[in-house]
């Protein structure tokens, strides 16, 4: 059978790039091939020269039903590659079956309109689709007529024995973890009924019997000659928001060192690559497999550099395995801390953590060269204004650097649950607004505006710690005049451009000026939201999946019609603002007037003008506030140590 798998393109407001190596297509393509299959992995995310905002006449009902309950941002961008392109690649590869991959709910829509493309131009193929979102989502996945059938969690086991049952032409029903429509030839029942879903799979109980990857079908190239691997599985903790489980359930499944780094030195030798993203949910929940590693790898001499993007837990860290992991290559990670408050830790069942375990963790790598920092979350369910300040407050005055995310229900998590049960959401509420950057909804004690402005301040505060300690200090001697806080915002950029280090907020300035009494503020080419969303000078126009045009202008993806071309930026504008109201103490808000995506040859520039529009003025009053009550009083026991 010829076997085609498939990532989709993303639509969404923002998104984060750089980790989209498909290495879970990678996996099945080698498992089916190992069975006599022709496959071939088509990676839409892989085509950043296609990266375009959507045209006005292009966005779907979703796409504007999303936009509508936005607090600020007015664009959607479509990330990876045109449908045009898509379309080509089905029907140069002529495929028997044709597999998608959909691993977030928010982003679902681009993976059905997938489905129907590959429908219209191979109506006898069939359609399969899998990932987290099938797996959790699976009933609302079988309303698309398009989509055949539905690959249940883990898909090793499962792929084979389905792909060998439609070659021959047998029934599904007997199969294990899929579900698909009742009828349709593929069961014995006699009327159609609801639809099949067939037991889970078991787990693969020992992953070094799985074929390496088919790293030869991707081209690294794309990826910053980067590569993805996943060495263990499965994650025995049971945190509130996070859904893992139902994907590679709860018992730790590894696989053994020297099988690890097998796969490393193959992308080292055959493919060149030395950088490596180690996916897994808890890579350092077996110590002494990680000694292991690290040992194997430089037994071997293999000159590689490691990060853990899902990050780790303080759980049983130590000087000795610090020393090991960076000796070994590791060079970047973080500790999933999600809040300082330890009540709420033990409500989200993270007890395990803390402030000043995750402190002593980042004080421990940082003894070896290796900068790590900690993540939050921002409105988590009934969290308070207070709380959010207080998190990112205690962060930063404990030289802890960190990283926040909104908070946003995962179909299927607890904290899911926990909307649905307290009206927040409901069962109908449309799966696309669960997208974590489109703030969509309150958490109970604060509305979606709220939301917005609140992490926000937290992502300036991420970004610019000391400057928000130095801004707290510079106070106390009188008022603050904007230009200075500018001045003093651009050699906080620029000192944390001296670094090296690609920082997680994309709102670095590189200079100002003041007309006509207003102040303008650019953001560094390399430094602002469009050009770290790639979307600078790509996005070349196309026939959508709908059979109309997307895209704009083919050197700007902006031109003619295209929403929110020119205020793309207004995320880093908004950062910006931020910093600069914390520091004079005075609220500002930002306003695009130039805009790279637009095609303006100035680059991004911000005017800031003093507001008193809430809720952002009260949301910066209470920042400004927790931050200066903190600095003076901190916490007994709760700050380890001052900016």
């Amino acid at each position: 059978m010829r076997v085609l798998l498939i990532k989709p393109p993303i639509r969404a407001c923002m998104v984060e790039v750089g980790r989209h190596v498909p290495v879970g297509l990678a996996y099945l393509s080698a498992v089916l091939r190992k069975e006599g299959h022709h496959t071939e992995v088509f990676d839409s995310l892989a085509y950043v020269e296609d990266n375009h905002i959507v045209g006005e006449k292009d966005l779907t009902e979703i796409e504007r039903t999303k936009l509508l309950h936005h607090p600020r941002w007015r664009h959607v961008m479509h990330w990876g590659a045109r449908w045009d392109r898509i379309e080509a690649a089905l029907r140069e590869r002529r495929p028997d079956i044709i597999g998608i991959s959909c691993m977030f709910t928010p982003f679902y829509e681009p993976a059905y309109d997938l489905a129907r493309l590959a429908k219209r131009v191979h109506p006898e193929a069939t359609v399969l689709l899998g990932g987290q979102h099938g797996t959790v989502c699976f009933p609302h996945v079988l309303e698309v007529p398009e989509i055949d059938a539905v690959v249940l969690g883990e898909a090793e086991t499962t792929i084979g024995p389905l792909v060998t049952a439609l070659e021959h032409g047998r029934r599904l029903d007997g199969l294990s973890g899929i579900a698909f429509r009742c009828g349709e030839g593929r069961c014995a029942c006699p009327e159609p009924g609801a639809p099949h879903v067939r037991p889970r799979a078991p787990f693969v109980a020992d992953l070094d019997t799985l074929p390496m990857p088919a790293a030869d079908q991707l081209d690294f190239s794309r990826y910053d000659d980067a590569a993805t691997l996943i060495t263990s599985r499965g994650c025995p903790f049971s945190c509130t928001f996070c859904t893992v489980h139902a994907t590679v359930g709860r018992e730790f499944r590894a696989r053994s060192p020297e099988n690890v780094v097998e796969e490393i030195q193959r992308y080292v030798e055959e493919f060149g690559v030395r950088r490596f993203l180690i996916e897994d949910d808890n890579f350092t929940f077996d110590i002494d497999r990680v000694h292991e590693i690290c040992r194997v790898i430089r037994d071997r001499g293999l000159d590689v550099r490691m990060r853990l993007p899902n990050g780790i837990t303080v759980v049983k860290l130590s000087e000795d395995l610090v020393r090991t992991m960076v000796k070994a290559g590791f060079e970047s990670l973080f500790f999933g801390l999600e809040t300082t408050d330890a009540a709420r830790l033990r409500q989200m069942r993270k007890g395990f953590t803390s402030l000043s375990k995750v402190a002593a963790g980042a004080s421990l790598f940082r003894r070896y060269g290796l900068d790590v920092n900690g993540s939050l979350i921002v409105g988590l369910p009934a969290q308070s204004l207070g709380e959010i300040a207080q998190d990112s407050v205690n962060c930063a005055l404990a030289g802890v650097r960190f990283y926040t995310n909104p908070f946003y229900p995962i179909p299927g998590s607890p904290d899911y649950q926990t909307c649905l049960t307290s009206g927040l959401i409901d069962a109908l509420t449309e799966p696309a607004l669960f997208d974590q950057y489109n703030f969509a909804f309150g958490n109970g004690k604060l509305s979606a505006r709220e939301m917005y402005w609140a992490w926000v301040v937290t992502q300036a505060m991420a970004l610019w710690p000391k400057y928000f300690a130095e801004g707290s200090l510079r106070r106390e001697r009188g008022a603050v005049p904007l230009d200075e806080a500018a001045r003093r915002l651009v050699a906080a950029s620029r000192a944390l451009q001296a670094t090296g280090r690609r920082p997680d907020v994309p709102a670095l300035v590189t200079d100002f000026t003041v007309r006509d009494a207003a102040l303008f503020i650019r953001t560094h080419p390399e430094g602002c939201f469009c050009a770290t969303q790639r979307v600078v000078g790509n996005g070349a126009g196309g026939k959508g999946a709908r059979g109309h045009r997307v895209g704009g202008n083919a050197e700007t993806g902006a031109g003619d019609g295209v929403r929110g071309a020119d205020d793309v930026c207004l995320y880093s504008g908004d950062v910006i603002a931020a910093a600069l109201s914390a520091y004079t103490g005075s609220p500002y808000l930002a306003e695009q007037v130039t805009s790279a995506a637009a095609g303006d040859e100035e680059g991004c520039t911000f005017r800031m003008r003093p507001t008193d529009t809430e809720p952002l003025a009260r949301i910066l009053r209470e920042f400004v506030a927790r931050l200066d009550a903190t600095r003076r009083e901190p916490a007994p026991g709760l700050i380890p140590q001052t900016v």
